[in-house]
């Protein structure tokens, strides 16, 4: 709790509740956990309602969701380290005896 320096809610009153609410608690524990209303979630329950009413939109939305993971999935570097990450793990298994191989 000492380390948090920020905390962002939607604008629900038992979060941003001065007294009582999430915001109030931090609070008490940190002085230096500064509360900011958090307006991007109003804007993505928007995108969602007007999503449901309008097909292109809706498809817009699946497309860029589709580019932003096959852009951050065609990293070399994230595959190469996923890869040594299970080389490791299968290694250490097989070498405890929590995993068998055919050789």
């Amino acid at each position: 709790m000492t380390q948090v320096r920020g905390q962002g809610y939607d604008g629900a009153s038992n979060m941003r509740g001065e007294f009582n609410g999430l915001r109030a608690l931090i609070m008490r524990e940190n002085s230096s956990a500064y509360y900011i209303h958090y307006f991007v979630h109003q804007l993505q329950l928007v995108i969602v309602a007007v999503a449901k009413k309008n097909d292109d939109i809706g498809d817009f939305f699946d497309m860029v969701s589709l580019l932003i993971i096959n852009v951050a999935g065609a990293s070399c570097k994230r595959k190469d380290m996923i890869k040594e990450i299970q080389q490791e793990r299968v290694s250490k298994e097989i070498g405890s005896g929590q995993l068998t191989s055919g050789t």
